[in-house]
């Protein structure tokens, strides 16, 4: 799921996504003009991106620990929830 974060993030990233009403870190700030759009989604798409792939690669230390079934699901969950988080605050932080 991490990896899925930081896929989506790369459009932003690489400045492919034009002000929407769907895609892209939607705030006030990123909304004034274009060129604050473009500033705004492209970190928060590098945020996203290493993110993504931070928490993929904790998942994996994750699932190749000796925690419990039960465990590895509830720690695998709390990172992809930190991902989307971090994705989700790096865009009013920008701003």
């Amino acid at each position: 799921m991490p990896l899925i974060f930081a896929a989506l993030s790369l459009p932003m990233v690489f400045e492919w996504v034009g002000p929407n009403a769907y895609y892209g870190a939607r705030t006030a700030a990123s909304q004034a003009s274009e060129a604050e759009w473009y500033r705004i989604n492209q970190l928060s798409g590098l945020v996203g991106v290493i993110g993504g792939l931070i928490g993929a690669a904790v998942n994996v230390a994750i699932v190749r620990s000796g925690l419990s079934v039960m465990h590895k699901q509830v720690a695998c969950v709390a990172v992809i929830v930190a991902v989307a988080v971090s994705m989700a605050a790096s865009a009013s932080v920008v701003a």
